[in-house]
């Protein structure tokens, strides 16, 4: 209740502005970023990941790769093929790519960088 208490006071005061006021371009700028609201950084993340690439334990980096796995599945954005996606491969292609990487990968997001050992290891063919 507060909260929409809050949102129409802000509606309410917020100034009309003509389409193409200068307030409007840097919207338009700010919709064009990622938005990352996660406060894990990917130190953090190879800390979590430490150990040999197969590890099967169930553990925070386990869980994270996969549910980033999950979702880059369902949209499209990685394509793997059922006999290569098993959760300690898909895991240990994800450690593997972080633990190369480990210098190169600290200053991106985690889930980015996650992002980007899922696609190579499970590319989409594109036509």
């Amino acid at each position: 209740m507060i909260l929409l208490m809050l949102a129409g006071a802000a509606a309410a005061a917020a100034p009309d502005r003509p389409a193409g006021h200068p307030a409007d371009s840097r919207t338009d700028r700010a919709r064009d970023r990622p938005v990352v609201v996660s406060s894990l950084t990917t130190q953090q993340l190879l800390e979590y990941c430490r150990g040999k690439d197969s590890d099967p334990t169930a553990n925070f980096c386990t869980g994270y790769i996969l549910g980033e796995f999950d979702a880059l599945s369902l949209s499209g954005d990685i394509c793997p093929l059922p006999a290569r996606a098993s959760n300690i491969e898909v895991a240990a292609a994800v450690r593997k790519y972080l633990h190369a990487r480990a210098k190169k990968t600290g200053t991106g997001a985690p889930s980015f960088v996650v992002r980007d050992a899922l696609r190579d290891a499970y590319p989409c063919k594109r036509r």
